[in-house]
C-alpha cells in the first residue's frame, strides 16, 4: 500500500492537521516537502495504511494530496 503526502500552504496548517490526526488517534509524520513537489510552505504530512484513509477524509480543501509512487508522485487531490 502506498503512502500519501499532504502539502500545505502554511506551516501552521500542516502542524494543525497533524494535531487533528493525533486527536483522532491517527499517526501522521511531519516531513519536509520533497523538492519534486516544490509547492507550499516546506512542511507536509505523510500518512499510510489506516492513517491514509483518515487523512484523506479529514484533509482540508486547500491542501494538495499526492500518492507516493516508486518513481515519483501522482496528484490525487
Amino acid at each position: 500500500m502506498s503512502d500519501i503526502i499532504v502539502v500545505f500552504r502554511s506551516r501552521s496548517e500542516a502542524l494543525a492537521f497533524n494535531s487533528l490526526l493525533a486527536s483522532r488517534g491517527v499517526r501522521g509524520r511531519v516531513v519536509n516537502t520533497p523538492r519534486a513537489l516544490s509547492a507550499g510552505c516546506g512542511l507536509s504530512i505523510v500518512a499510510s495504511g489506516f492513517a491514509k484513509s483518515v487523512a484523506l477524509a479529514l484533509c482540508p480543501a486547500d491542501a494538495t494530496v499526492y500518492e507516493v509512487l516508486g518513481n515519483g508522485y501522482s496528484r490525487i487531490g
